[in-house]
């Protein structure tokens, strides 16, 4: 029991019965506030004045940025249902600051937004087989016909309808002495018709972002379009010194120089070449993009493991841009991948350090039935979860 001191009444207030001590003690078992409760009431008020502005009270969903790892603005459809078609804004948390969402394509977000997924475990050994499954493929068709350019009729889509109209958003970063150079270039099926007209300076500021890559070109590629970027008048004309071999294993045989089919082929002698790559690939944003180092969010990373029909090694370049979890999970940074070759290490260790080598990918891309991949299982609902974005109706 608590014992509290009465208050003094005022000479107007003073209880009729002037018998009580105006000290007396009185014993408190229990007290109720009668009163209205502040926070709701304050909490209305504050609802029907954003209500007056035509404002959405929507502090409740904003109050959560601080909490989960990802919140996710995405559009219902008209029964209530996220609509994929017109992709979604994410914010993650440690990475964006808050209150700020970048933007995931539908493309991306229909793919990898699945809860059709298999787990692989690779070891040494499925690394070795698939290195193996990957020099036996050829060039990737469609960057194979691009680099053919004009030298053929009908001429490459890309090369007609984007290059030609605006020619600055493709750059060649030139080998070191004789190797690998790479042909950078817009990622065009997730890429809207901006880039082909001409209006890429304010692409970092828009909510698409930027998203390029920079594909490995072989000494024994074609070279009509690496000639004509590089302004040689002998654009479509066949050189007498140049054999073309599409087959990347025997291109590697013919010519000495080791092809680049996914990062299973990086070493630390290659450390040099990335350097190059990345320190090119951020100039070229730049100069092309207008992007800042300072206030853009750049990200350089390579994809592992590929499927075949993609197996030439390319560089992802994104500016601005949100990433799918699922994505994430198997994507390796350029300065992740330099600082563990120049300690000495191999690819393989990187690779196998990544979740203990286990990898879940989307059976949509049948990467879990390459040629070398061991048998695959279906993941735990635990991985589940960590590898899809929180969408629900409560989220539209």
């Amino acid at each position: 029991m608590i014992s509290i001191r009465s208050l003094r009444c005022s000479a107007t207030a003073t209880h009729a019965d002037s018998s009580q001590s105006r000290h007396q003690t009185l014993s408190i078992q229990a007290v109720r506030n009668s009163q209205v409760n502040l926070k709701t009431h304050k909490s209305s008020a504050l609802r029907r004045t954003l209500d007056a502005y035509g404002i959405d009270d929507n502090r409740k969903a904003l109050s959560k940025l601080n909490r989960d790892k990802y919140h996710v603005l995405i559009k219902p459809g008209k029964s209530g249902v996220p609509d994929f078609n017109h992709g979604a804004y994410i914010s993650k948390k440690l990475e964006d600051d808050y209150g700020s969402f970048r933007w995931i394509n539908p493309r991306g977000l229909q793919k990898y937004q699945t809860t059709d997924l298999a787990q692989v475990t690779l070891t040494t050994t499925n690394l070795a087989q698939l290195q193996q499954t990957y020099k036996n493929t050829h060039v990737t068709q469609f960057l194979v016909e691009l680099l053919y350019g004009s030298s053929r009729e009908p001429s490459d889509k890309v090369y007609k309808d984007v290059y030609k109209e605006n020619p600055d958003v493709f750059h060649y970063s030139a080998p070191l002495g004789v190797g690998n150079g790479f042909l950078i270039y817009p990622n065009i099926p997730y890429m809207s018709q901006t880039y082909t007209a001409g209006k890429v300076t304010d692409l970092a500021t828009r909510p698409e972002g930027i998203q390029l890559t920079a594909w490995a070109v072989h000494p024994t590629a074609p070279q009509d379009l690496i000639r004509e970027i590089n302004g040689d008048l002998s654009i479509g004309q066949t050189q007498a010194s140049q054999r073309t071999e599409l087959n990347q294993h025997r291109a590697e045989l013919m010519s000495g120089v080791k092809s680049l089919t996914s990062i299973l082929d990086l070493d630390w002698g290659d450390v040099g070449m990335l350097e190059k790559l990345k320190l090119d690939a951020l100039q070229y944003l730049v100069d092309i993009y207008g992007v800042s180092a300072e206030k853009d969010k750049i990200s350089l990373f390579f994809h592992f493991p590929v499927a075949p029909s993609t197996a030439t090694l390319h560089l992802h370049i994104w500016v601005n841009k949100g990433d799918h979890p699922l994505n994430e999970s198997r994507a390796f940074g350029i300065d992740e991948i330099i600082h563990h070759l120049e300690q000495g290490e191999n690819i393989d260790a990187l690779i196998l350090s990544r979740s203990d080598g286990q990898f879940i990918l989307p059976t949509k891309d049948m990467l879990h039935k390459i040629k070398g991949m061991p048998e695959s299982k279906t993941p735990r609902p635990a991985d589940y979860r960590e590898l899809k974005l929180p969408i629900g109706v409560e989220n539209g």
